[in-house]
């Protein structure tokens, strides 16, 4: 029997995908505490203190992250408000405040039943905790307003900085399988012996842990004993509490529903104004690639290429990419897995980046209101576009990409250098 635990400088992968499913981890509990912790400190002043100042012609604006969220509120667009304030505060607090009470409770062997279904919760806040994404936005703002108004850096600014370095540092310090193992070793009980992968793969029959009535937990990768194949009760992970099903249930329906509401969106959230701008009483709208058209113009051809990638190019990708997993699935034709499933987990990765253009809006709107001179206020296809986000995203959740593989033949499977299925 193969050892399953990969050793020091090692790491397991799929031999069918690619996905990387273990690797050697040293010290993650005590990096996230510290990195969590720190973040977590900085996290109160850098959403309350003003970030910066914007002054012109003796009339200043300095706002903090929440009044910028305000800021959609007054202007009526609950939606927005509501996506930037859990994108941008709600859902990053929580991340933080998860991994420092679960890595402290590890490193102080304080075991309770909720660590793992904290760190399921943690797992799934990561896409969509998006501090680094509004971190670009202020940047862009900065670049977008530095010729015409003095801006005034303030102790909020360089508290997000903090907030952002250190939120994305405890990310990446965070090793997901060391971390379930010590959950589930200071919780381990009788049952949990039965569902060891080692102990799971004995008497494998056939490369697929369906075939052998196992489960694949989609939460905290766990391999469970199928107690209910006819699926007559509910049976959860042991390990994070998460409901167990051989296959996502609904997941190709649920897809399609997102994907196509996110593609009737995509036309009026691009279409429709998405700001409106009055100089002097004089209000013009500008729509996404008016805004991008604006960049190209004054020569910020690197600030343009990144809205226009985050805007139109991410948005288009999600769904092209989408759509093509699922015709695969739906005209049964099992060729190029292996590329398809990359293609899948980089709209996994890229999906919330398409944020940048909201939040870029929220700090507009909320610096740039100079009076009768200059103000900047939000516009119709904001909305639209904020559901575009969150549907392909939300797409790209439930769709199962286990449902392509099951097109390949179980018994004779192997994936050759073409991409195609072989016998």
């Amino acid at each position: 029997m193969p050892k399953l635990r990969p050793e020091k400088g090692h790491k397991t992968v799929c031999p069918r995908c690619g996905r990387i499913l273990m690797h050697h981890c040293q010290d993650t509990i005590s990096r996230s505490l510290a990195l969590s912790l720190a973040g977590l400190l900085l996290f109160v002043p850098a959403i309350f203190l003003p970030l910066m100042t914007f002054s012109k012609i003796g009339m200043n604006e300095s706002d903090n992250i929440l009044q910028t969220i305000l800021e959609f509120i007054n202007q009526d667009y609950y939606i927005v408000a509501i996506a930037v304030f859990f994108s941008a505060v709600l859902f990053p607090l929580m991340k933080l405040s998860l991994l420092t009470g679960i890595s402290f409770s590890l490193k102080t062997n304080r075991y309770s039943k909720m660590l793992g279904r904290g760190f399921r919760l943690y797992n799934h806040l990561e896409e969509w905790a998006m501090t680094e994404v509004y971190m670009l936005g202020i940047m862009i703002t900065i670049i977008k307003m530095y010729q015409t108004a003095e801006i005034t850096y303030n102790t909020g600014f360089y508290c997000f900085i903090g907030v952002v370095i250190f939120t994305m540092a405890s990310s990446l310090s965070v090793c997901k399988e060391s971390f379930w193992n010590l959950i589930e070793s200071k919780g381990r009980s009788a049952l949990h012996q039965y569902s060891d992968p080692e102990i799971l793969t004995q008497g494998v029959t056939s490369m697929t842990a369906a075939d052998n009535n196992i489960i694949l937990c989609m939460d905290c990768g766990k391999l469970e004993y199928n107690q209910c194949p006819k699926a007559i009760m509910k049976q959860t992970c042991s390990r994070c509490g998460a409901t167990l099903h051989q296959r996502i249930p609904g997941s190709i329906s649920k897809t399609w529903a997102f994907l196509l509401t996110a593609t009737i969106l995509f036309f009026p959230a691009n279409l429709l104004p998405i700001m409106r701008v009055e100089f002097l009483g004089v209000p013009s709208n500008s729509t996404i690639l008016d805004g991008i058209k604006l960049f190209f113009q004054d020569g910020s051809y690197i600030i343009a290429f990144i809205i226009l990638t985050a805007s139109i190019i991410i948005p288009i990708f999600k769904v092209v990419s989408l759509l093509i997993v699922l015709l695969t699935i739906h005209n049964n034709r099992p060729n190029f897995l292996r590329q398809k499933t990359l293609m899948f987990r980089i709209v996994e990765f890229i999906g919330r980046w398409s944020m940048l253009d909201i939040f870029v809006i929220a700090l507009l709107g909320s610096y740039v209101n100079f009076s009768f001179l200059t103000s900047i206020h939000t516009a119709p296809a904001a909305t639209y576009f904020c559901l575009v986000v969150i549907t392909t995203m939300l797409a790209a959740i439930t769709f199962d990409p286990r449902l392509m593989w099951d097109l390949v033949n179980k018994d004779t499977a192997r994936i050759d250098t073409a991409g195609k299925p072989g016998g």
